[in-house]
């Protein structure tokens, strides 16, 4: 019996063009992206950086494309890690990059939105900027664990989960970044805060687990 054999192609070329587009990025913004690579363990570059801030300039949106690339890579890792045979078509791919960016951009417009009403611009700007740049890194770090998962680890379900888990971890890091570098206003404003935690931020989270755990992955 002939065992079907599903082509691995979808995601060498998702991992070339995100070498690509980080390869641009360095070309343009090579003091910046060295600042950036210390993210997690410096808050020098949200310092240096958040004062010349505006809603995604150049540096941000080549690394916030990488970022839904390889977002959307690992998606289709979590789906071959259960099915096994499915296939990344370019259309598939597009579409999902897509409606990734648009539901990102509408959560960071609708925050920026809520700055406006309630007379926190300034702060919510300072929000978006560093939830930004934690996307941004998690879109970095993906492109390894991408191609560590796919070549290494041939899809294992194990394998996947733990790099989940770790980007969760991450991002919950990015976050208690955010709340410690406006702790003030998160002490005064706490309710106001558990429910922008809830309903923006551990939300979409559970509406992801929700359609993972209804395909019966986990």
């Amino acid at each position: 019996m002939l065992r079907e054999v599903t082509s691995n192609d979808g995601f060498i070329l998702c991992a070339l063009t995100s070498l690509t587009l980080l390869l641009i990025v360095k070309l343009m913004h090579s003091r910046r992206l060295i600042d950036f690579l210390r993210f997690l363990g410096n808050s020098n570059y949200l310092r240096i950086y958040l004062k010349d801030h505006s809603f995604f300039d150049r540096f941000d949106v080549l690394l916030f494309i990488n970022f839904c690339l390889n977002s959307v890579a690992f998606g289709f890792i979590v789906q071959r890690a259960q099915t096994r045979n499915i296939e990344m078509s370019s259309t598939a791919v597009f579409i999902c990059i897509g409606l990734l960016a648009l539901a990102i951009c509408l959560k960071i417009g609708f925050e920026l939105l809520i700055g406006y009403a309630f007379d926190l611009y300034k702060q919510m700007n300072i929000l978006t900027f560093q939830q930004i740049s934690s996307l941004n890194f998690i879109g970095i770090l993906l492109l390894p664990i991408n191609l560590i998962l796919v070549f290494q680890f041939n899809f294992e379900k194990s394998a996947v989960i733990l790099c989940a888990i770790s980007m969760l971890v991450v991002l919950g890091f990015g976050m208690a970044k955010t709340v410690q570098s406006n702790l003030s206003l998160v002490l005064s404003n706490f309710l106001y805060f558990i429910l922008y935690i809830c309903t923006l931020e551990i939300g979409p989270l559970v509406v992801l687990y929700d359609l993972i755990n209804g395909s019966n992955y986990l």
